[in-house]
């Protein structure tokens, strides 16, 4: 039998699967724990508010692992956002040619959101598309992003060692 998958056993495994390097977070161990993969989907799907999204976007790279789980939760499709290197040390993004629409809700998912910019670009993109933006779901947040729209199954400080 599988118990029901909540945000709160996923924010369990998460804390468990977390490792520090320094004062960094370390996700690469994030991505080699099974019981955590097969619990963010739906639990990164629960912290979405309001109408469903039509597409799940995910920036690459940690991103493209995140929003398939989710995608496949609501049943909808995945938008990759690639990044883009121009000589100028810039980064453009870019998604596949006529994605997103102004028909589409996107919802964009990643691992942490640490200063919101990548967040504000993606938007930035959606919005320039005539799509809504539906927020983000995040693993981990810094901080609060009410203007982004940022749920998160755990804020940093909540997953840092004691002492």
């Amino acid at each position: 039998m599988r118990l029901p998958v909540t945000a709160d056993s996923a924010v369990e495994v998460l804390a468990a699967a977390t490792r520090w390097d320094g004062d960094r977070l370390a996700t690469l161990a994030w991505w080699t724990d099974a019981r955590l993969l097969s619990r963010l989907g739906a639990a990164l799907a629960d912290l979405h508010r309001g109408e469903p999204p039509t597409l799940v976007a995910g920036v690459q790279s940690s991103g493209y692992l995140l929003a398939p789980l989710v995608a496949n939760v609501f049943g909808v499709g995945m938008l990759g956002v690639q990044k883009l290197p121009q000589p100028d040390g810039r980064i453009m993004l870019a998604t596949v040619a006529g994605r997103p629409d102004a028909s589409d809700r996107v919802l964009l998912v990643d691992d942490v959101v640490e200063t919101g910019a990548q967040a504000a670009a993606v938007k930035d993109l959606v919005e320039a598309t005539g799509a809504r933006w539906s927020g983000v779901a995040a693993m981990v947040s810094y901080g609060d992003f009410p203007e982004l729209g940022v749920w998160s199954l755990a804020d940093v400080d909540s997953l840092r060692p004691a002492g």
